[in-house]
């Protein structure tokens, strides 16, 4: 298919939504403007496939610019005043503890047409940012077929990150929570503008997907998902499990009903119990955990840790650095006839003395 003519059109958005930009304060706009541009140039492309309200959705732009970016200066004066008075320096001391090495990979597979998978790491320069927010790992797995699923992945991931470094809130994980509510919520109206008038039972088919984001401040982790894309902790010669499994037979397992041997190669195995986008209230299953010194975390969605199991994956991550680490993970999975789309994070924790 020729898409030459829809390309001035996204030059032309790109700049006018580059301008609007220019309403956010200059630090946050240099930190995150270039994602932010690119997440916007997704979308747009994306009512243009669609043949979506071209009205409706710089309406919505426009509307999401303006009050994220007051909330963003709004949040700079406090930062100034925290600093005026000398709250701030505790705080950046804190983090200036933590040393953070990432690498993130997505691969389409072997069997899909399309990679629905979406991943962010954002780990700010801004050592107030950085103390404040710390740093957001992200990782969304698509579904929903004619509906796009690498749309709602890439909604969870704009919103997750815009509305969590815009959050007041002093606890991440009530930010983090926060902006995943935010996330489902603005996939449900996609859904509804996009399936108009029809009944609320065609609705719960439209896209969906799921989540699972790692907040790391102040030498904690922080983790928050929905459905079956899950977080792990390489510590020592132990996996840990942090996020909760909302697949059906990962229930069924906690039941007692299934083995986990026989969850492997269950008809079912494909089956979520909970993901955004298609209801409109979700439930973000969230925990935290101490860090220490060498921890390794990862995020990953179901096309990697339904196919590599717990010994392979916590071999991987601890001979290899995070960068080889993700390639080789996803090697490995490709390996086993890479049925889904892959994605993985792996971030090496040092903690100073």
């Amino acid at each position: 298919m020729n898409i030459t003519p829809a390309r001035p059109p996204s030059r032309i958005g790109e700049s006018l939504y580059s301008a609007l930009l220019y309403l956010y304060p200059r630090q946050f706009r240099q930190e995150y403007g270039r994602h932010m541009c690119q997440v916007f140039l997704d979308c747009y492309r994306d009512e243009l496939r669609y043949k979506g309200s071209l009205a409706r959705f710089w309406s919505s732009i426009f509307y999401d610019t303006i009050a994220s970016a007051g909330s963003e200066h709004m949040h700079s004066l406090i930062v100034r005043c925290k600093r005026l008075l000398g709250l701030e320096q505790r705080h950046a001391l804190a983090s200036a503890s933590i040393s953070l090495n990432v690498g993130s990979l997505t691969d389409i597979g072997r069997k899909r047409a399309v990679n629905e998978d979406t991943m962010i790491s954002i780990v700010p320069e801004d050592p107030n940012i950085m103390a404040h927010k710390g740093a957001l790992f992200v990782v969304a797995d698509g579904m929903g077929g004619h509906m796009k699923g690498e749309v709602a992945s890439n909604l969870a991931v704009k919103y997750i990150h815009e509305i969590y470094y815009q959050d007041t809130s002093e606890d991440p994980q009530v930010a983090l929570c926060h902006a995943i509510e935010v996330a489902n919520h603005e996939i449900c109206r996609h859904n509804d503008e996009q399936l108009g008038n029809e009944e609320q039972e065609a609705r719960k088919n439209g896209m969906g997907t799921t989540c699972v984001a790692a907040v790391l401040k102040d030498n904690f982790i922080y983790i928050a998902n929905v459905g079956d894309s899950l977080a792990y902790i390489v510590r020592g010669n132990s996996l840990l499990q942090l996020a909760q499994d909302h697949s059906w037979v990962a229930e069924q397992v906690l039941l007692g009903k299934l083995t986990p041997e026989e969850a492997k190669n269950h008809d079912k195995r494909n089956v979520i119990t909970r993901c955004l986008g298609t209801q409109a209230d979700v439930e973000v299953y969230t925990t935290s955990e101490p860090a220490q010194d060498g921890d390794i975390l990862i995020l990953c969605t179901d096309g990697l840790h339904a196919l590599i199991g717990e010994d392979d994956l916590r071999s991987i991550v601890q001979q290899y650095s995070p960068e080889e680490s993700t390639q080789r993970l996803i090697a490995r999975a490709n390996e086993q006839g890479g049925p889904d789309n892959i994605t993985a994070v792996v971030v090496h924790i040092s903690l100073a003395a």
